[in-house]
């Protein structure tokens, strides 16, 4: 999200299909540039502004504009594709015309081949889904993302409200410490990351190696000094290093007695609901990582990238996030997933690209505490 720019100019007529492709195409022959363009009245920076008769013409139009220009989405996501498929689907069931293309790998990767591919003149993303690394390299450093405010972004109270970001911020997860039921009462169970560094959990622990924007953003919440002091604290606990999900089968089959930081996710509530011996702390601030949704400046397909950029922060799809990807949904007052209860109670601290920190320094930082020692 953006701040907003400008009072958006009323459309009197919606626009037909046929109208969009001669106004995309400029009555010539280019058959990429229908692709590439988009009629005046549809090429806004926000639908923030937009009365309530504005909003309905410009929804209307944006379908017809997607329709004419094939309803493809062209979506990077650094996860595999059944990750999204749910929340798509969701999309496609409201848009039918739509047809998704997706494209998966590496965080770095995709960011490299947005690049390559902008700088090639041959576009193919509409939409990335990322976080902090993308907004800095894609938005900041490359000016590759569209400056574009859904218009449900207006809704946002100010310390969920990503003013700075070239994205908009739809859900958001949580960091959270696990224990084995079976090897820690909930009485005995850390409360905190600093009850870690206590030397009766020496070797007892697990730590997620994969979770960096935790580790950046506990540092930001604490200050960098005390964060990096925390951290080297825990590590001389001799905790054992895992990956993603596999540290919650070790917890469950008690390998070790404590894992963290995992997200309260569908996998954590599945396990406990399969009878795994596993519960949730909330410590008393909760690391709370957003999901960016960066609409790109050069979409080959404007009009349905706009249209998924709205229906994101629509009531329609903020009320079922909850129930269909686990995760928080950005509007106060939607349902959240019953893996998020009682974490809203806790001082939620979200990162955001300007209190990451440096990337790279990120990562050497949290491989020399936690990797190579």
């Amino acid at each position: 999200m953006r701040h907003h720019r400008t009072t958006m100019l009323k459309l009197t007529v919606p626009l037909t299909a046929a109208a969009f492709v001669l106004a995309a195409c400029g009555g010539g022959d280019d058959a990429d540039a229908a692709t590439t363009a988009l009629p005046e009245e549809l090429a806004v920076a926000s639908a923030v502004d937009m009365t309530d008769e504005e909003y309905a013409e410009y929804l209307t139009a944006l379908e017809e504009a997607s329709k004419a220009e094939g309803g493809v989405l062209s979506y990077y996501f650094s996860a595999p594709a059944a990750a999204a498929e749910k929340q798509i689907n969701l999309f496609i069931e409201k848009y039918p015309w739509v047809e998704l293309e997706y494209t998966s790998g590496g965080t770095l990767e995709l960011i490299e081949r947005v690049i390559t591919e902008n700088a090639a003149g041959r576009p193919s993303a509409d939409v990335l889904q990322g976080g902090p690394l993308e907004d800095n390299t894609l938005c900041r450093d490359e000016g590759l993302c569209l400056e574009y405010d859904p218009r449900g972004e207006a809704d946002l109270p100010a310390d969920r409200a990503y003013a700075d970001c070239g994205c908009s911020v739809a859900d958001f997860f949580t960091f959270h410490i696990t224990y084995n039921t079976n090897q820690v009462s909930a009485a005995e169970a850390p409360q905190t990351y600093e009850d870690l560094t206590d030397p009766k959990w020496k070797g007892r622990f697990g730590v997620n190696i994969d979770q960096l924007d935790w580790f950046a953003g506990v540092l930001a919440e604490m200050g960098e000094q005390d964060g990096l002091a925390l951290m080297e604290a825990i590590a001389a606990n001799e905790p054992v290093v895992y990956a993603g999900a596999d540290g919650l089968e070790k917890l469950a089959a008690g390998e070790f007695d404590i894992a963290f930081p995992q997200s309260a996710t569908r996998t954590v509530r599945d396990l406990i609901a399969d009878g795994a011996p596993i519960e949730i702390v909330t410590t008393p601030v909760t690391i709370a990582q957003p999901d960016m949704y960066f609409p790109l400046k050069n979409a080959p397909h404007p009009a349905t990238t706009r249209l998924y950029m709205e229906w994101l922060m629509s009531d329609d799809w903020q009320n079922k996030v909850g129930a269909a990807v686990v995760k928080v949904p950005i509007k106060e007052g939607a349902p959240i997933p019953s893996s998020a209860e009682g974490i809203l109670d806790s001082e939620l601290f979200f990162e955001t690209t300007d209190n990451f920190g440096d990337y790279d320094t990120r990562v050497e930082q949290h491989q020399s505490i936690f990797v190579t020692g």
